[in-house]
């Protein structure tokens, strides 16, 4: 595996970090998948990204953390709107946002009840995949492209949790804890 690379153009309303009272379950969330290994270390930073819904977007954490333990408030950057035709995201914060954030963007676009977008990587369960019946997208495509995130969109229907051929996984849910106790679930299954 290796780090995504951001593949889209950002332009920043502001340098404002996000203030929302959910980021400190966020910032939970994110230190419970580095624990479990669900966010593994490659080349200096961790992988994987987490998310939740928030009134004129979505909150996400930032590109290229060196750690999701003890994460600070301007570890995440506040996704306000995307547009497609010039692959720009429009964000408040003081860092990039997520490379996968094109994937975020598209599971809250087109799945109103989610609220929780939870992107991880652990080798058990991408291999563990078929014996856990977990729909798997059927094409690779590199990470943080809209190919990927169209992948995505293809397989996921009405589940709540898939796996990207060869890449990762991702999970949601309506609420952050059921986002994370649903991966967290699959990973002692896998095991």
């Amino acid at each position: 595996m290796k780090e995504g690379k951001i593949r889209f153009n950002t332009v920043f309303f502001s340098d404002k970090v996000p203030s929302d009272a959910k980021i400190v379950e966020l910032k939970e969330w994110c230190g419970k998948f580095q624990k479990n290994e669900l966010t593994p270390e490659v080349e200096g930073n961790y992988t994987g990204n987490l998310s939740f819904r928030s009134k004129e977007g979505f909150i996400i954490t930032e590109s290229g953390l060196k750690s999701k333990e003890n994460l600070t408030d301007d570890c995440f950057v506040y996704v306000k709107g995307y547009e497609e035709k010039i692959n720009t995201f429009y964000v408040e914060g003081q860092k990039q946002p997520s490379s996968e954030s094109i994937m975020h963007h598209l599971i809250y676009m087109n799945n109103k009840e989610v609220n929780a977008v939870f992107h991880g990587h652990n080798d058990i369960i991408v291999t563990n995949a078929d014996k856990l019946n977990l729909p798997v997208t059927k094409k690779e495509y590199e990470s943080g492209t809209i190919e990927l995130a169209k992948e995505v969109l293809k397989v996921l229907g009405d589940t709540k949790i898939i796996v990207l051929k060869n890449h990762g996984f991702v999970s949601l849910g309506t609420t952050m804890k059921e986002a994370g106790e649903l991966a967290l679930t699959t990973l002692k299954r896998s095991k």
